[in-house]
Formats: C-alpha cells, structure tokens, sequence
C-alpha cells in the first residue's frame, strides 16, 4: 500500500511533506478547472486560478530544511522569500482577476472577450512578473543554503534564474490572458512542460505528472477556443 501511494504522490516524510503534496496536488487541480472556465470566459475561472497560483508557493514554503530552525536570522530570510514569491503570483492573479472583471458581460459571469493581435509592448506585463517572480526565488534559494551552511558561491545562480523564470510564466500568463492576449496560453503550456520535468526529477509522484499533462492541454485548447473569438470578431467587422 505504502508503495502505491508513493507511486502516485512521491515519498512523504512527516506531516509537513503530506500538507505540501496535499497543497500542490490540489492547486493542479484548482489551475486544470480555471483553465477550462477561462478559456469559456467565466468569472469563476478567475477565482480559482488565484488560489491555484497561491498553493504551490505555500507547498514550498513548507519544504524549508529542519536546520534552519537553528537560525531565526535565516528562517527570517526564507520567510520573506517564500512572502515575496507569494505575493508575485498572488498578485498577478488577484490583478488579472479585476482587469478581466472590467470586460462587458455577455451572460452571468461570462465576460465578452475579444482577442487582440500580438504587440510587443503586451510582452512587457507577462515578462515582468515572470522575472521578478525568479528573483524572489533567489532569496528562498539563498536562504535555504546559508541554513544548511552551505556557501553561496556553490549555488547555480543561472540555473536558479532560469528556473524560477520558468514557473513565473503560470502567473504571467493570467497577465497576458486578462489583455486578451491569445498567446498567453502557450505560457501555459511551457509552464506545465518544466513542471512535468521537474516532478519527474524530483520524484514527486505521477498523480503530479498526470494533472501537468491535463493543464498542458487545456491551454492548447484554450488557445484554439480564443482563436474561433478572434475569427468570428474578425468575420462580425469584416466589410460585407
């Protein structure tokens, strides 16, 4: 039994590892439905895609080494960190979520959306939480190896950056998608491709993977749904 639950959710080791995969398992699953209802422009899809931004940072932050338990100066720092990198997602979350809620309505929580075609200055909003969504990161990682005693000039900056970049592009997308910006979606997809390769090397369980693979999905058919918008918009102004 403990071999099939390790399968499906990775090994758990205390009640802090089980809130953290309990926390990260449901945020896959609050983010798969968000998608569903925001590429049908739902309210609701909204909602639920800040508390799947915010869950995975909590998940996180319950991960922290025991040893920096010993310094309340480093706890101190990661705590900022892990408040810093929730309040980027959050943010970024809780900001589309009133930008897209100031769409007209087309029914009951059903916004009339209508696509616009790619500029380069609606890069700039996405980028931005993506990057300093990475350089929050940085002060979790820092904080971490100076709890376990371990020299920062060991830590691959680079590799860190990158990485956090990365899973700064789910809540960017939320950005980009509440400019009605149909590529956004394909942030998704790129978000959910790192997450897969980072579960798979870290061994978090295929119940992780399997939910990873629905979001990658669902963005794809996000992107095809908001394409039929943008033609029947381009149809409805069409000169006759």
């Amino acid at each position: 039994m403990y071999e099939i639950g390790e399968l499906l959710f990775g090994r758990m080791n205390g009640p802090l590892d089980m809130a953290a995969t309990a926390a990260t398992v449901l945020g896959a699953l609050l983010l798969c439905a968000a998608l569903v209802l925001i590429s049908r422009r739902n309210d609701v899809g909204w909602m639920l895609a800040v508390a799947a931004m915010l869950l995975p940072v909590l998940a996180s932050a319950l991960k922290f080494p025991p040893l920096m338990l010993d310094s309340p100066l480093t706890l101190l720092l990661f705590a900022a960190g892990a408040a810093l990198t929730l309040a980027v997602a959050g943010g970024a979350a809780v900001y589309a979520l009133f930008l897209f809620r100031k769409l007209p309505l087309a029914a009951p929580l059903t916004r009339t959306v209508l696509p616009r075609p790619f500029r380069g200055p609606d890069v700039v909003g996405p980028a931005a939480v993506a990057i300093v969504y990475s350089l929050a990161s940085l002060v979790v990682v820092a904080a971490i190896f100076t709890g376990i005693h371990a020299p920062l000039s060991s830590v691959p900056w680079l590799t860190v950056l990158l990485n956090g970049f990365l899973a700064g592009l789910a809540p960017a997308a939320l950005v980009g998608l509440a400019n009605r910006s149909r590529w956004a979606w394909l942030l998704f997809v790129v978000a959910a491709i790192v997450a897969i390769y980072s579960t798979v090397m870290t061994a978090q369980g295929s119940v992780l993977i399997f939910l990873y693979v629905v979001q990658a999905g669902l963005a794809i058919a996000g992107w095809q749904r908001w394409g039929t918008l943008a033609s029947s918009t381009n149809n409805a102004t069409a000169p006759k």
